[in-house]
């Protein structure tokens, strides 16, 4: 503070009087001691300012101006008829280094200063010009604009206030220029503001200036731009989240100030928004500036160097893990282009997700499961997760399931290639062996079976290994960070698919056995276990309440893995053992041992595995030949230093393994990764276009039980099950163990197949059953074809029946009135009367619960009745949400101290 007022009253141009703004009681003993006088904001001094004094020049706490700093401001600012005007800003510590020299802002207020960091000073940029900001560091301006304006606004950063400055002054009609011939120094650390207050003032500064027509477009794309950087910024090892949150928050807060600013910023403007809009940058410069840091950052993952002009990007461009790397990404956007551009196929477990994000978090804390006819046991943690990503997206389930899988394909090969660096594989064999970890057979046996949780969870998967494997860091706080990134890592993993969090722990106890003397080995072990102790918490309340031995037992675990992938396998090993250098052979029987253990454990259904065991082992088996490919690639570096024999087996290696990388494109040519077509779509849809309410009714479905969405059950050979109408969502895909409302409905089943009635329609119409359809052929086609209340509709394959007369609903009021289905329950005409509900009767149904034969009697009064939430579930998903949240910002602490 004293080094700026000294060079205040250095100043060739002489002040009248020099004033310290703001601060503490510290500020005013300094300006008692300097002999200085002090005034507690801007807005108050300019009403104590003389008329004889023409221009104001604001200097921040640190800037240190040239002797004739501000006599060029006034000059030019004179000559060209300007209200504000800034100065040349360089590093106090290295004067040849520009800082600024004016700023351009897009329409979201973000700052965007045109010049490369320590971007050398050579006169380059030496002309006075109009610019849409210039920086608070030294501002010089029109006394009476000033006080208009009512100064700068104390409640901003530097940089927002100086932005907000300058527009308010720009709809006056006032001239904002930039003098480089007015040089200040300053200290770089001093001008930048934490990031929540730098985003909190943006948004400030665009609520007072903007018109009405101008906000409601660009709030919202501020809004969105802010929460694609906070998801994409991890993976840039920074965190944005929590400075978006509270930026926003913050604005809530001070929203009646804040209109009040509005209305004395707007008032008196003599310009419109389009006069703003001239010196802004076209689109997002936030977008601009994170594509800039996604490229530096693959740049630097791959090897590459940083290039300057074209011939150097001409020569990046022709590096071989440059040309593989967009390949890959390109690979993984045409192996999912159907799902990202159709939707989902549905088909088995393959299936979209709900409507409603929020009602699918509340049901997973606690609320109710609709798979079949409903019952309390919890829904499995992947919809929790999804359900609170697709409320970020605003509820739209297909750009929410498209994310997942996209960025789950995107995830999975940039993971792998880093694990596979972090172990010495170069960049083009370990993209390769990321394809394999992506589509290889492995992972098309898992997707074949429509394991699309187990699939998505490959993209976590290498990443949550490779934090294990990372160098120790130094420290007690980075070392605490570590284990909380391992837990919450390792609890996103368990989220998608809970027998998958195994792998990482099970990936490093085998890494250790293999190098038993690196101590580093064996910290990965402890790492590894506490991450995965953390995570346990993450699961709740489903680990809490679910049937474990259930979920690890129904199915059968029994995978039959090609010879392609055998015979390939045991080639490349072989390549790696005995012609690849000694770091290379451990890799190469790390990976083999690892996808063997995966293959042995996915064929385990004669010990009582069931279906999820399977696809854990797939998921092993996947990254083990994923590795273990990558190695018999990299070998291939070593085909000058090898011969005879040698050479011979290492080109057998390399090219089993290529074989097994080109099995890759079975998945991605059709453009599912590996989905069956759609079942379901074609045979389920039409029913969305039925007269009435659809989705108040039930689907009978009837087939092979593989032909079925998600679980089914059976009856002497025959699998059906109850879906939803019009299509069923992932939340029903897993059925709980048998209810009463299940055992009345295999019942009538029963009374079907035997023939003891030949009205189904009325027989299932308690049920919610409205439509009878065929997915495949099924011993059930000649039971429903026969009976007098069911109306065939045209099919060409199977049958499909509607119930002849009134439709049945899930909800019905006791004089007969239909209710619809709501995301959290039903919906009716209110009345002193009562619903039935369609659902396994449960107390927790309310208003005036009573049970009527296997389902619930509601009051009708309020006109909607819902599942009241296990309050003990309630408070276990929060905890668990609290928990992430706070292993998330431990992780990022950890980081910030490295």
């Amino acid at each position: 503070m004293a080094d700026t007022l000294a060079a205040a009253r250095r100043q060739v141009y002489g002040s009248a009087r020099v004033v310290l703004v703001g601060g503490d009681a510290g500020v005013r003993r300094v300006a008692d001691t300097e002999s200085v006088a002090w005034a507690p904001s801007i807005a108050g001094l300019l009403g104590s300012i003389p008329p004889a004094v023409t221009h104001l020049w604001v200097l921040r706490t640190g800037a240190i101006p040239r002797p004739d700093a501000l006599g060029a401001l006034v000059l030019e600012a004179d000559r060209n008829e300007a209200a504000i005007a800034g100065s040349k800003l360089l590093r106090a510590d290295d004067p040849e280094r520009l800082i600024s020299i004016g700023m351009a802002t897009d329409v979201f207020d973000f700052p965007y200063f045109g010049i490369d960091a320590d971007e050398i000073d050579a006169g380059q940029y030496d002309v006075v010009r109009d610019v849409a900001a210039v920086p608070g560091a030294s501002i010089l301006m029109r006394r009476d604009l000033a006080k208009g304006v009512h100064g700068i606004d104390p409640l901003l950063a530097p940089i927002p206030a100086a932005v907000d400055l300058c527009q308010r002054a720009r709809l006056r009609g006032a001239r904002v220029i930039v003098v480089p011939s007015s040089e200040v120094m300053i200290d770089v650390e001093r001008t930048r503001a934490r990031p929540w207050r730098e985003e909190a003032g943006r948004i400030r500064a665009m609520l007072k200036v903007y018109s009405l027509l101008t906000l409601v477009w660009a709030l919202p794309l501020t809004l969105l731009i802010g929460l694609i950087e906070a998801l994409v910024v991890p993976f840039l090892g920074r965190w944005t989240l929590f400075a978006f949150l509270r930026g926003w928050a913050w604005n809530v807060g001070h929203l009646p100030s804040t209109l009040a600013a509005r209305r004395q910023a707007r008032r008196g403007r003599v310009v419109d928004d389009a006069e703003l809009f001239r010196f802004q940058l076209r689109g997002s410069a936030r977008l601009k500036i994170l594509g800039s840091d996604i490229a530096s950052a693959l740049r630097s993952r791959l090897g590459i160097e940083e290039g300057i002009g074209l011939s150097e990007l001409s020569r990046d461009l022709r590096q071989p893990a440059f040309v593989v790397a967009i390949l890959a990404v390109a690979f993984a956007l045409f192996a999912t282009r159907q799902i990202w551009g159709s939707g989902l196929p549905l088909s088995g477990y393959s299936l979209g997700l709900p409507t409603s994000g929020r009602a699918t978090v509340e049901a997973y804390a606690g609320g109710w499961n609709p798979a079949g006819l409903g019952s309390t046991e919890p829904l499995r943690p992947f919809l929790g997760l999804a359900g609170l990503l697709q409320v970020v997206l605003l509820d739209r389930p297909a750009a929410t399931m498209s994310l997942l899988v996209v960025g789950a394909a995107v995830s999975a090969l940039w993971g792998t290639t880093r694990l596979l660096r972090s172990v010495g594989v170069e960049t083009v064999a370990a993209l390769f062996g990321a394809g394999v970890l992506l589509a290889g057979p492995a992972a098309r046996a898992m997707t074949g079976d429509t394991g699309l949780t187990t699939w998505i969870a490959l993209g976590v998967l290498p990443w949550a290994v490779r934090l294990l494997l990372a160098r120790r860091p130094s420290g007690l706080g980075p070392t605490v960070g570590r284990f909380a990134a391992a837990g919450w890592v390792t609890g996103v993993l368990a989220a998608v698919a809970p027998l998958a969090a195994l792998i990482p722990l099970g990936a490093v106890v085998l890494w250790a056995l293999l190098q038993p003397t690196q101590r580093s080995s064996w910290r990965a072990i402890l790492l590894g276990a506490g991450g995965l102790v953390l995570a346990v918490p993450l699961l709740l309340p489903w680990i809490a309440a679910a049937d474990l031995a259930r979920f690890v037992s129904i199915g059968n675990a029994y995978w039959e893995p090609g010879w392609l992938l055998i015979m390939g396998s045991a080639a490349a090993l072989a390549a790696v053992v005995v012609a690849g250098p000694e770091r290379l052979a451990v890799v190469g029987i790390w990976g083999t041992v690892l996808g063997a253990l995966g293959a042995l454990v996915a064929r385990t259904g004669d010990f009582g595995a069931g279906r999820e065991v399977e696809h854990a082992g797939l998921a092993a088996a996947s990254l083990g030949s994923a590795i273990l490919v990558a190695a018999a690639l990299d070998t291939l570096r070593r085909v000058d230093v090898v011969h005879g024999w040698r050479r011979l087996l290492l080109g057998v290696g390399a090219l089993a393994a290529l074989l097994v990388v080109s099995s890759t494109f079975i998945a991605a040519i059709p453009g599912r990764i590996g989905l069956p077509g759609d079942k379901l779509g074609d045979r389920l849809a039409f029913t969305e276009a039925a007269l009435g309410d659809p989705a108040s009714s039930r689907i009978l479905v009837i087939g092979p039980g593989d032909a079925l969405p998600g679980d089914s059950r059976s009856l002497r050979g025959a699998s059906y099950r109850l879906v939803s109408a019009p299509l069923p969502t992932l939340d029903e895909a897993w059925l709980a163990d048998p209810t009463e409302a299940d055992a009345a409905l295999a019942a009538v089943m029963r009374t079907l197949i035997n023939g003891e009635t030949s009205r189904a329609g009325e027989a299932l119409a308690p049920f919610g059953v409205r439509w009878v359809i065929s997915l495949a052929e099924s011993p059930l086609e000649d039971v429903f074809a026969g009976q007098l209340d069911l109306v065939p509709l045209g099919t060409s394959d199977g049958i499909a029946l509607t119930v002849d007369g009134e439709q049945p609903v899930r909800a019905i009021g006791d004089d007969g009135t239909p209710w619809s289905r709501t995301p959290t329950g039903y919906a009716g005409p209110p009345g002193d009367g009562r619903v039935f509900v369609a659902e396994s009767a449960n107390l927790r149904w309310s208003p005036e619960w009573s049970q009527q034969e296997w389902g619930n009697a509601l009051s009708a009064g309020d006109g909607a009745v819902t599942f009241r939430a296990i309050p003990a579930r309630r408070t276990q998903a929060v905890a668990a949400f609290g928990l992430l949240i706070f292993l998330l910002v431990a992780s990022w602490w950890g980081r910030r101290l490295q």
